[in-house]
């Protein structure tokens, strides 16, 4: 059976990062998360897929880490733009009290939010 996939989240950080898709698989919709893991003191590097029945189950795994927003996007789909827009709403960036870091995470934020071109990372 053809399976449509389409990049629904990208994020990453120097340790960790991956890519969420929303897949049509047999006739339902799961979220499925290939990621993976770095350990630079044995530079090892370890590749997962993790399946999520919603947005939301993968959203609760994401923001298990307190500190989510400091990692670094690369993608979140339009449907998802308002939410994300919220949450970062309640993000406590004291939490690193340099502001040039923290600027920088929420420009970083701020750009795939509002400025990512339609079809970027789904071409075709």
């Amino acid at each position: 059976m053809m399976m449509h996939r389409e990049l629904y989240f990208d994020i990453s950080s120097a340790q960790s990062g991956g890519s969420l898709y929303r897949i049509l698989r047999e006739g339902a919709i799961v979220y499925a998360y290939n990621h993976s893991t770095y350990d630079d003191n044995r530079d090892e590097l370890k590749v997962f897929d993790t399946d999520y029945p919603s947005f939301e189950a993968f959203w609760e795994a994401l923001t298990a880490n307190k500190e989510w927003f400091y990692l670094h996007p690369l993608f979140v789909h339009p449907e998802q733009r308002a939410f994300v827009t919220r949450a970062l709403q309640t993000a406590n960036w004291a939490v690193h009290p340099d502001p040039k870091w923290q600027q920088s995470h929420q420009r970083q934020w701020k750009k795939v939010l509002e400025e990512a071109p339609k079809g970027y990372y789904n071409p075709g």
